[in-house]
């Protein structure tokens, strides 16, 4: 059987950056039925979250991200994926 090769700063960062995203989505659907102090907190907690990602994803290797399946990289991938499901769950 073939071990699987896991890039676990690239992992970190991809959570964040769909959390960001749903973030995004979410305060555009909020934002649909009127702009809010709510909306606005939910653009820039999203657009702070995805660019944080996005600087991570251009050198993993420096970004700080764990690079082994560390506690706190469990804990933060969990977190972020239970978010932006429960997210798209209320969206939807």
């Amino acid at each position: 059987m073939a071990d699987i090769e896991v890039d676990y700063p690239r992992l970190y960062w991809l959570s964040f950056a769909v959390a960001g995203l749903v973030t995004l989505l979410r305060a555009v659907v909020v934002g649909l039925s009127g702009v809010t102090l709510q909306t606005l907190v939910l653009l820039v907690v999203g657009v702070v979250v995805l660019g944080t990602a996005a600087r991570g994803f251009r050198d993993p290797a420096a970004s700080g991200a764990p690079t082994e399946p560390t506690p706190l990289l469990v804990v933060a991938v969990l977190a972020a994926t239970v978010y932006s499901l429960f997210t798209l769950a209320a969206i939807v």
